[in-house]
């Protein structure tokens, strides 16, 4: 498991800006290496994110999906409301991240 996912949620009038983060090769199986060979498909897969332990939002993602994947999103919520990012690759590896809303 990683806890390397970065992730920002600011409160402005009643409106939360999340940005998320993730460091991941995120290889799709179709580019091939330098000796010619496929290198084999390695991206995540899904997440959730929970707010106040309830669930807000869950995410599909695929293989043609960047390294590194920066996403956001918004939602109306306040200050100290708690959200907890988790990710999965299709290798099965975790990628959580815990945050509060300022």
């Amino acid at each position: 498991m990683s806890s390397d996912v970065r992730v920002l949620a600011r409160e402005e009038s009643g409106i939360v800006l999340v940005k998320v983060i993730i460091p991941h090769p995120n290889e799709s199986g179709s580019r091939k290496n330098e000796q010619g060979l496929i290198v084999a498909a390695y991206f995540i897969q899904e997440g959730t994110v929970l707010l106040n332990s309830k669930p807000l939002l869950d995410i599909q993602l695929g293989p043609s999906v960047s390294r590194d994947p920066f996403l956001q999103f918004r939602f109306f919520g306040k200050k100290g409301d708690r959200l907890t990012l988790s990710f999965r690759d299709n290798r099965g590896e975790q990628f959580m991240a815990d945050t509060v809303v300022i």
